[in-house]
């Protein structure tokens, strides 16, 4: 028995991760594992290649039994650390995991085509095209981001907030860490019109609301209709970090 609230010292909790150093510092280290596994996982591609009559097994033949695992620890770390750091189920402050593995593979097969002769020049440049636009697209999703960000901050300062209640969201199974998908509020704007919004949030196993359960609304009162400028998030939301929880 306690006589605090398990969710309340959890909330506290995450709270205090979330923007810490230390969980910053622990996605940095993770992501250099990710670049380097996908590095040598990548590199031993080539190790066949390099094979010689009296070699019982290529030189870089087992970098691909260190990278593969590299890459897997790298990537279930970043994601935990950048789930304490953000405070959602999915988040990142970078460009994200995936195109940092895509840099380490160009890397790896272009040491890999300058260490043996005759390979296909078309391997690393294809793999340096793939990271280049993933990088990119990445870099988009950020800037896109950002700008959401300066519409949830204008919707603070001349917006209105209101009540609402969740009339749609999907249940998880039991061994669900979590949901990504939509979610469909009720609320009823400034001229008394009820209005229904989905849009796509993420929620921990912890945090998922149920259909019922109280929401706020935060939208443009001059145009309620227009929802990419209408947020929702936890009933009693105020600030953008509460509106942002839920929002994908």
């Amino acid at each position: 028995m306690s006589t605090v609230d398990p969710a309340e010292v959890r909330r506290r909790r995450d709270a205090a991760r979330r923007g810490s150093p230390s969980s910053l510092a622990w996605i940095f280290v993770w992501d250099v594992v990710v670049v380097a596994g996908a590095v040598l996982l990548a590199r031993a591609q080539y190790a066949f290649a390099e094979m010689s009559a009296d070699m019982s097994s290529p030189p870089w033949s087992t970098a691909g039994w260190v990278g593969l695992p590299l890459v897997l620890l790298g990537l279930l770390g970043h994601f935990g650390a950048a789930r304490r750091y953000t405070g959602k189920l999915l988040g990142s402050p970078f460009i994200g995991p995936v195109p940092l593995m895509l840099i380490g593979f160009a890397i790896g097969t272009w040491w890999g085509w300058s260490s043996v002769p005759g390979t296909w020049m078309w391997v690393p440049l294809a793999t340096t095209a793939l990271a280049a636009v993933c990088v990119v697209a990445a870099v988009i999703a950020r800037s896109r981001r950002r700008s959401r960000a300066g519409v949830l901050g204008a919707l603070l300062a001349g917006g209105r907030i209101v009540p609402g209640a969740i009339t749609d969201i999907a249940e998880i199974e039991p061994s669900s860490g979590g949901l990504i998908g939509p979610v469909t509020v009720m609320f009823t704007d400034s001229e008394g019109v009820d209005r229904w919004v989905t849009k796509t949030g993420q929620w921990r196993r912890a945090d998922l609301p149920k259909n019922g359960d109280a929401a706020a609304v935060l939208f443009d009162p001059a145009d309620p209709a227009n929802t990419r400028r209408i947020w929702v998030g936890p009933s009693g939301s105020r600030t953008g970090e509460d509106f942002s929880r839920w929002n994908v």
